[in-house]
This record gives structure tokens, sequence and C-alpha cells, in this order.
């Protein structure tokens, strides 16, 4: 009798396999390997992102829900997919951070999660998952 763990599912899957670091220094980057499988190997061009602003003080933020294009996989049911992610365009996230004081001033970092989907052609959303507390320092 074999044992259903490693069967493929219509729904794709996503795993997290590593991360960059938990700190990114002002104008840093960040990066992510993720691994995936689908049954179909219909994976599409596009990962979801949404970055989670988990500080205490709730301030207006930028772009929050994002998307980015990933390369083909010529169904390939499964796989591994390296996001990049850049200090101004993707990582920052207040608007305008608290001033914590100081001359010159000191700001507050962006403290964030930041969760990842897949969706294959079929129209097919994969579970998300997340990365653990990232911190993007804003000085």
């Amino acid at each position: 009798v074999a044992c259903g763990k490693d069967k493929l599912a219509t729904k794709p899957s996503i795993k997290l396999k590593s991360t960059s670091g938990s700190f990114i220094p002002s104008g840093g980057g960040f990066s992510a390997e993720l691994e995936f499988a689908d049954k179909e190997g219909d994976i599409s061009n596009t990962l979801f992102i949404q970055k989670i602003r988990t500080n205490k003080k709730v301030v207006p933020t930028i772009r929050d829900t994002f998307s980015l294009e990933v390369a083909e996989f010529n169904r390939t049911s499964r796989g591994n997919i390296r996001v990049n992610l850049s200090y101004q365009n993707h990582l920052v996230s207040a608007i305008n951070p608290p001033n914590l004081g100081g001359n010159p001033p000191v700001y507050e970092d962006d403290s964030l999660i930041i969760r990842f989907v897949l969706r294959d052609l079929g129209g097919n959303v994969s579970d998300t998952v997340s990365t653990s507390a990232i911190v993007v320092s804003r000085n």
C-alpha cells in the first residue's frame, strides 16, 4: 500500500525553503526561495505578494499587495522560484515612518511579514506561505 504523501494535487502547493535574513539595511534587498508542486504543471507566470506591517503604531503604507512575474516552467510539476525584492520598490512600507526623535531624525523601522501565493493557469490558488518577522531599516 502506497503512502499518499508525494501525490501531486491540482491545487498548486508552495513551501518557503529559505530567506536571505530577517534584517534589511537601508538600501538592501531581500530574497526568498520557494518550492512549488502542481499536478498539471501549469503554473502561471505570476506570484502574488502581500506585505503586512506589524508595527504597533499604525500609519498609511505603500503598495501592500503586488505581483511579480516568474519564469516560465514549461509544464514542470515541481520546481523552485527565487524571489528578489528591492528596498525601494518592494520592501519599504510606511509612507511617513514615525520620527523617533534625534538630530538628525531617527525613523521607526518597518516590521513586516511577507506572504506569497502562487496561481496556476487553471485558476487554482496555492495556500499562503509567510516569512517570519523581517525588519526593514528606515535610517
